[in-house]
């Protein structure tokens, strides 16, 4: 009998699970599920701030009908500049994940078929192309594709459905056995280990797979701990100096929250940690320089090298000194209103928009259980 204790242990034990693992593909918590679906159809066709937000989405899904999809066997982006050729292809490549997500939610929107087939074509060439290295954030970018593939699972083939379950394993399986997560050093928990955490989150409930959702249930109280300090602030915010990096290690988290939230598993938005932090105070860390009460200056005393090239590459996320922008906080709340619709007040202060619908997130928000 295998003894699911050792998953905790990355390496050759995981990966046997995992070849071992038949896929039980049950409901949607990444995606939609059928009444869901069924309520976004309902405000799309009967809404007009809802079809103006959808349109989009349906233009998207045209236009790749028409095209091919651009596979890369690797991901380039984390470490490289952004004129660096290898990560311009990647970029490029990683136009087809819109694609995927666009067809899925057209296909299950309109009903059509050839949406389907098309989405399924780019899924599969994906999955027989590309293989994951194990770096989170190469393989965060993979998000819509995930969450594409989440709502159209139960109307593919068996046979396709295993060539993606197969890609998906070897994902998550090249997340959890990274070297680089047994370092004894603090920065084994920083922004990539949320990032890690969201994708395997995001593959254990796709695949409804026990073992790497025992993994998650303890990876995301420690990441909380380890990760976020009590006062709200975080290990990332510290050793960047940017407010930039609070979110990016927030904004995984909080997808992986809302992921297990979905199941009935565990609110990990207001868990607290042993020492009293949680993803909610972190959350709300944010606010006085979201609001404008408090204005902090970007990556002036990082610790990080790779911050000061992108500056001098004249890259302008990582203006060093910079202001930071509230603006670049907007997903954090609209991921954190699925668990407070407190947080309403902050979304509309950012988008400076009447439309109830004025982002595509909150639409999916409204119909969400």
């Amino acid at each position: 009998m295998i003894n699911l204790n050792r998953i905790l242990i990355p390496g050759t034990a995981f990966i046997l699970i995992s070849l071992l693992f038949t896929a039980r593909l049950k409901a949607q918590y990444v995606g939609l599920n059928k009444d869901e679906l069924t309520k976004l159809a309902l405000l799309v066709k009967t809404d007009p701030e809802a079809k103006k937000i959808y349109t989009p989405l349906e233009v998207l899904a045209e236009a790749a009908l028409r095209q091919t999809p651009n596979p890369v066997d690797t991901i380039t982006s984390e470490g490289h500049l952004a004129n660096d050729p290898k990560k311009i292809v990647t970029i490029k490549a990683l136009a087809d994940v819109r694609k995927i997500y666009a067809l899925a939610y057209v296909y299950r929107i309109s009903q059509q078929a050839l949406y389907l087939k098309k989405c399924i074509a780019y899924l599969l060439a994906w999955a027989q192309v590309n293989k994951s290295t194990g770096n989170p954030i190469n393989d965060t970018k993979l998000d819509p594709l995930l969450e594409g593939y989440d709502l159209i699972k139960e109307d593919m083939s068996r046979q396709d459905r295993d060539r993606i379950n197969t890609w998906l394993v070897q994902i998550a399986d090249a997340q959890i056995s990274n070297p680089r997560f047994l370092s004894a050093k603090k920065s084994v928990n920083n922004n990539w280990n949320s990032h890690r955490i969201k994708i395997v989150a995001n593959i254990a409930y796709i695949l409804d797979h026990k073992a790497y959702q025992k993994f998650i249930d303890s990876a995301i109280k420690s990441q909380v701990l380890k990760n976020l300090y009590p006062n709200g602030s975080g290990f990332d915010f510290e050793e960047r100096d940017a407010l930039h990096y609070h979110i990016y290690t927030l904004e995984p988290l909080l997808r992986a929250a809302m992921t297990i939230q979905r199941t009935g598993k565990g609110d990990y938005f207001h868990y607290k940690s042993p020492s009293g932090s949680s993803i909610q105070n972190s959350v709300n860390f944010l606010l006085p320089y979201v609001t404008g009460e408090k204005i902090h200056r970007e990556f002036v005393n990082s610790k990080v090298s790779f911050d000061k090239k992108r500056a001098d590459n004249k890259e302008a996320t990582y203006k060093i000194g910079a202001a930071f922008k509230p603006a670049s906080a907007l997903d954090v709340y609209i991921y954190a209103s699925y668990f407070d619709p407190a947080y309403s007040f902050i979304i509309k202060k950012l988008l400076d928009s009447k439309d109830y619908y004025a982002e595509w997130e909150l639409l999916l928000n409204a119909v969400k259980t």
